[in-house]
């Protein structure tokens, strides 16, 4: 797997000039991201192996027989083992990210530093922890390491194959089809969305780890503690699933909101518009944002009480002077609309 990235930064980054090349190096944090978006695939798969082969190893070796006896919880046995298959692939992503950062500096491409942590926290950690708590748990259900392999491959398959970015992207907790584009100027374009996504995949596989640790047959040293464990499996499981239905909702909301904006640019089509001859904008970069100043002149394309403009709805206009005199306005979404009774 190294090898396969080596080369594919060898020939994307160092040596690639092509046109699908340069859309690699069009944003610096395209470079970390890449690479661990074709490792995640990867790693899902290893992953699949380590995690349900270790109650099936354990089961067959005698000298296990000891630590199944020792005073030792069956929240620290599991949770050791899960430690313990976590590192390795913690390893593995971090001499990845150190094999890119390398081909990024020597391209002489902008490095964007802050990318290679992000990415490897919004990618790779939430779909290592869930596929080792979905093994976990399946392995601990089915007791068949051959079963448990096949439906979390067809699982994998399933999401690459078919599901990807059906359901607003919820099943793909790879990440594979998400955009995670990050732009250094404005970060992420939808941030909200992809901490949720993410956040949803965390929880499941937090969930999942309890669950095990409820199901594992040893002597538990409490019942008390046993039920602590799956009331902490149904939270996490239960915040997992609060989390995909805000996901859900907002991205509904989202839609709802581009329709509403379709409703009104039709409501107004027919509304004078100003035929701009001269612009001019000011932009000034804040600590927290950004503030601008836009001098236009122009003549309205017809008679009437108002002017449209269309504007990015993010943007908030404080006020509209003509004149040194403010003219009332109101703003509808992504429309600004103007009276100018004095002009008509």
């Amino acid at each position: 797997m190294l090898l396969i990235l080596v080369s594919f930064n060898a020939g994307g980054i160092s040596f690639g000039d092509s046109r699908n090349m340069w859309l690699l190096k069009s944003l610096p944090a395209n470079i970390p991201y890449a690479n661990l978006l074709l490792l995640n695939v990867a790693q899902a798969i290893i992953a699949i192996f380590l995690a349900s082969d270790f109650l099936k190893r354990d089961k067959k070796l005698d000298t296990t027989e000891t630590v199944y006896m020792r005073p030792v919880s069956n929240t620290e046995y599991v949770l050791g083992k899960t430690w313990g298959n976590l590192k390795v692939f913690v390893l593995l992503n971090l001499v990845v990210l150190l094999i890119a950062l390398i081909f990024n500096l020597s391209a002489g491409v902008g490095v964007d530093w802050s990318a290679y942590p992000i990415y490897f926290f919004l990618i790779s950690i939430p779909t290592l922890v869930f596929i080792m708590g979905l093994a976990f748990l399946l392995m601990s259900i089915l007791k068949n390491q051959a079963i448990t392999f096949v439906v979390l491959l067809g699982y994998i398959i399933g999401t690459l194959r078919f599901f990807q970015n059906k359901f607003y992207y919820l099943f793909d907790y790879m990440a594979f089809n998400i955009p995670l584009a990050r732009s250094q100027e404005v970060g992420f374009a939808n941030l909200q969305t992809v901490l949720t996504h993410r956040g949803i995949y965390l929880l499941l596989g937090i969930g999942f780890i309890f669950f095990t640790i409820f199901l594992l047959k040893r002597l538990p040293q409490s019942k008390k503690g046993t039920y602590v464990t799956l009331i902490l499996g149904v939270l996490f499981v239960l915040s997992a699933v609060w989390l995909g239905v805000g996901y859900v909702n907002n991205i509904l909301h989202n839609e709802s909101q581009q329709k509403q904006m379709i409703a009104l640019n039709n409501q107004y089509v027919t509304a004078p518009r100003l035929n701009v001859s001269k612009h001019h904008i000011q932009l000034k970069q804040l600590k927290n944002g950004y503030q601008a100043v836009s001098e236009i002149a122009g003549k309205p394309n017809k008679k009437g009480e108002i002017l449209v403009f269309s504007l990015n709805s993010g943007l908030k206009v404080q006020e509209v002077i003509q004149n040194n005199k403010k003219l009332k306005f109101e703003r509808k979404k992504h429309l600004l609309l103007v009276h100018f009774p004095q002009l008509f």
